[in-house]
């Protein structure tokens, strides 16, 4: 076999050759995993919808990047517990919002599922909200879906100035519908209200307002429209039953991925411009099919459906 020659060792081929006065490359520096925020989901279970939020918001918020406690509005000791621990607190219902501000007073909260929430938000609060109804504009295109005919509609609330009624006359401009508002100092006036507003309307739209409705009230009026060929839209899927032709909801995937953009801001501590409500983007509807056919409305074959803002 042949001696190297040249007078240096012989090199495996595809070996490559070190400068002995070239320092070895530094080594990359490990990747550290981010930091996970604290969260503190608050729920008031009372409600099973609330329950199911909650467990949909749990699933929304990434665990690589949040570290999630789920706690019932309940448990106070649990609560008091996590005083000293850095979180952002998302409520879930007003049992829960009132739990989370008793027991974790100085932490920033994000809260959902609250129909009354204009006490909660504003004067520089560390309080954010997403709204808890669907947004008016698409009840309303759910209801025209269904109903192509409705062209004027009563509204009744106790307080006709704000916002909710608003927002109302907004969606009905848009969809060339004619609102008629009424305000109501008590469920006995929205009644009586209603019976005088009926002959002019083909639409009630029962949006939640404690102050002018009350369960027996609901009742009568839910009987008078029925009677009349009235179709009346309601909040409540439990209203079918009694009479109510449409009810619009929330969506519970829908409130989580909303929360979730919500918390990942005020985690972050990019709040500057985050408005004190969001707005939700999804609504789900449920028909009362028997009474459709008898106000003679066009064959709608789902009574179940989920309707979203278009991107």
């Amino acid at each position: 076999m042949p001696l190297p020659t040249g007078g240096s060792a012989a090199r495996e081929p595809g070996a490559e050759r070190r400068d002995p006065t070239r320092a070895p490359p530094a080594s990359k520096p490990r990747a550290t995993a981010p930091s996970r925020a604290g969260v503190v989901v608050v729920v008031d279970a009372s409600a099973p919808s609330n329950a199911a939020v909650g467990d949909a918001i749990v699933a929304e918020l990434p665990p690589r990047f949040f570290k999630v406690t789920l706690v019932a509005s309940t448990a106070t000791e649990s609560l008091a517990a996590l005083r000293e621990q850095r979180v952002t607190v998302v409520a879930v219902g007003a049992a829960a919002v009132t739990a989370a501000q008793a027991e974790l007073p100085d932490k920033d909260l994000v809260f959902c599922q609250v129909l009354a929430y204009e006490g909660l938000v504003g004067d520089n609060k560390r309080v954010w909200g997403v709204r808890a109804l669907p947004p008016l504009a698409l009840q309303l295109r759910g209801w025209r879906a269904i109903d192509p005919t409705l062209r004027t509609i009563a509204l009744i609330l106790s307080d006709p100035a704000a916002a909710l009624a608003a927002e109302a006359q907004q969606a009905a401009g848009d969809a060339s519908a004619d609102l008629l508002v009424e305000a109501s100092s008590s469920d006995r006036e929205t009644l009586y209200d209603f019976r005088r507003m009926a002959a002019a309307v083909d639409g009630l739209w029962l949006l939640p307002d404690s102050a002018a409705l009350s369960p027996s009230a609901l009742r009568e009026i839910l009987g008078y429209a029925a009677a009349r060929g009235i179709g009346v839209l309601t909040c409540s899927e439990a209203l079918l039953p009694r009479g109510a032709l449409l009810s619009a909801t929330s969506v519970a995937a829908d409130v989580a991925e909303t929360v979730h953009r919500v918390v990942e801001r005020v985690a972050a501590g990019r709040t500057s411009d985050l408005p004190a409500m969001t707005p939700l983007s999804a609504a789900e509807f449920a028909l009362n099919t028997e009474l459709a056919t008898v106000l003679g409305l066009p064959h709608v074959e789902v009574s179940r459906w989920v309707t979203r803002d278009p991107d």
